[in-house]
This record gives C-alpha cells, sequence and structure tokens, in this order.
C-alpha cells in the first residue's frame, strides 16, 4: 500500500509527551516535603528535656562530695575505768588492752559538701566531746545532718564498758568488767568478755562468745535479728528475740533460758551441757544437736586403734 501522509506503525510506549516524568506513588503519612514535621519537633522536645534533667541532677546531687577527718588522743583513765561512749551514724570498735592504764581513740568523722576541701573542713567540725569524772570516761559524738563518726578505742583491758549507738556495726571485745550495747540499728559483737553483759539491740545480729563470767549474766533482748551464742561459761543466761534465728554451739554451762517469737533455735551442744537450758519459739522449731564426742580434738586417739 502506499503512503497517505501517515508515518510508520508507533512503537509501543512512545504515545503521549515523550519527556514526562514517570508518577511516584506518595506514601502514607508523608508530606511533600519529606519526613513528619512533627516527629522532628517531638524529637528535639525530647532531647531539651534530657539536658535539662541532667543539668537539674547535677547541681542538686553533683555538687555533695564526702570528707572525712581524724581525731585521735588519750586520756588517762586508771586499770579499771567505765568507758562510756555515745555515737549517731558510725561503727564503735572496743578493744581491752593488757597493762593498760589511759583510754586511747582514733574517731574518723565524715561530712559532705560543695567540693573535697569544704567536705575535710566541715568533717574537722564534727565535735567529739571527752570528759572524765572519777573512773568514768566519756566520749560523745551526737552527729547530725550529713555527718558521721567511726570510733576505734583501745581501754585497759581491767574496764567495764557501755556503748549507745544510733545507726552502725559495735564491737565489744577482751575486757573484764561488765559490758552493756545498746544499739538502735547494727550488727554487734561482744567477745573474750569475764563480766556481765547486756545488749539490747532493735535492729541487726547479736555474736556473743568466748564469754567466761563463771557466775555474771548475759542478757539479750533483740527486736529482729539473728543470734549467735558460742562458747558461754555463764551464771545465767537470758535471751529474747522478737523475730530471729537463734544458734547455740560451743560449750554451755549455767543456767538458760532463750525465748524466740518467730524464728529457729538449734543447740549444737554436748548433751551435759542443755539439762539446765529451756528454749522454746512461738512460731518455729527447735532443734537439740550433739556432737560427736569422740571428733573433738582432745578426745581423739591416735595410731588405727
Amino acid at each position: 500500500m502506499g503512503a497517505s501522509g501517515r508515518g510508520g506503525p508507533r512503537r509501543p510506549g512512545r504515545e503521549g509527551p515523550q519527556n514526562r516524568p514517570p508518577n511516584r506513588t506518595r506514601r502514607s503519612g508523608e508530606s511533600p516535603a519529606g519526613p513528619n514535621l512533627l516527629t522532628v519537633v517531638a524529637a528535639l522536645l525530647v532531647l531539651a528535656l534530657l539536658v535539662v534533667v541532667a543539668v537539674f541532677l547535677w547541681r542538686t546531687l553533683g555538687d555533695e562530695v564526702p570528707g572525712s577527718s581524724v581525731a585521735e588522743d588519750s586520756i588517762d583513765s586508771g586499770r579499771e575505768p567505765k568507758v562510756e561512749i555515745t555515737n549517731g551514724p558510725g561503727s564503735v570498735t572496743v578493744e581491752g588492752a593488757e597493762g593498760s592504764e589511759a583510754v586511747e581513740y582514733e574517731v574518723t568523722r565524715y561530712a559532705v559538701a560543695g567540693d573535697p576541701a569544704a567536705a575535710r573542713s566541715a568533717a574537722s567540725e564534727v565535735p567529739v566531746n571527752v570528759a572524765r569524772e572519777g573512773s568514768t570516761v566519756t566520749l560523745e559524738t551526737n552527729g547530725g545532718g550529713e555527718t558521721g563518726a567511726d570510733y576505734s578505742v583501745v581501754v585497759p583491758a581491767g574496764g567495764g564498758v557501755e556503748v549507745e549507738s544510733e545507726e552502725g556495726d559495735v564491737e565489744v571485745s577482751g575486757v573484764d568488767g561488765a559490758v552493756t550495747v545498746r544499739a538502735a540499728s547494727g550488727d554487734v559483737a561482744v567477745r573474750d568478755v569475764a563480766g556481765d553483759i547486756t545488749v539490747e539491740a532493735e535492729m541487726g545480729d547479736v555474736v556473743v562468745g568466748g564469754i567466761r563470767t563463771d557466775t555474771g549474766n548475759v542478757e539479750l533482748a533483740v527486736e529482729s535479728g539473728d543470734v549467735a551464742l558460742e562458747d558461754l561459761i555463764v551464771g545465767t543466761l537470758e535471751a529474747t528475740v522478737e523475730t530471729g534465728d537463734v544458734t547455740l554451739s560451743g560449750r554451755f554451762s549455767g543456767d538458760g533460758r532463750v525465748s524466740v517469737g518467730t524464728g529457729d533455735v538449734t543447740a549444737r551442744l554436748p548433751s551435759d551441757d542443755v539439762t539446765d537450758l529451756s528454749l522454746e519459739t512461738l512460731v518455729g522449731k527447735v532443734s537439740r544437736d550433739t556432737p560427736d564426742e569422740n571428733a573433738r580434738p582432745e578426745n581423739r586417739k591416735g595410731g588405727n586403734e
């Protein structure tokens, strides 16, 4: 056929304007300008809030730093003084020394302030009141605010000790006189003492061991905490525990009564040692476990017998 003024057959895909850009399907939620502007604004607000919180915490918490200062001295007391220690927050350690006639003390005081130098200065101003009246030596730190003090005291072995502690562990050892400890919060340990012992503990574990009073008394009143009694040679033992377990081990000599409100009582003592010992609990169990006498070092036989 001849041409009639028309071109040849059109190629596929050539219809319409040849330079029109292809259509682009818009994603749901996307604006013509790109990512959602609200998302960007929200992210910036969260970032700004985090910065504000960080600055606030730094200003309120980060500017308080701890500092300490040590005070130490000694005071003549004679061979058999009565040493009374009253402390707020902080530990108390008292140790008897044979042949000593003075009370030696080291008190580490604590405080917080805006910088290390100011904290040390504040700690150095925490008072340690020391006095002697007759044969009684008193040491006292009330603390207050965010301050505290740790006591390390060496006393004549022939003396007695009385400690009143608001918050912190108390340990007394190596004295021949009477020992009294009243602790509101913290563990109490009394070891190697030859005098009467009185412990009143509101919250904390109590250990009493190595006691050789023969005719002396041991009185314990514990509101909440476990009690361990080890090697007691006493006249009488009276232990009252509201909540906590009580364990007796080693040797026991004397009349004794252990009363527990809620908790277990376990006596790991030779059979001869429990004849005058009363053990009772309202909620819990009482166990008596007699150690093997042949297992004790003094009863072991040599050779292959």
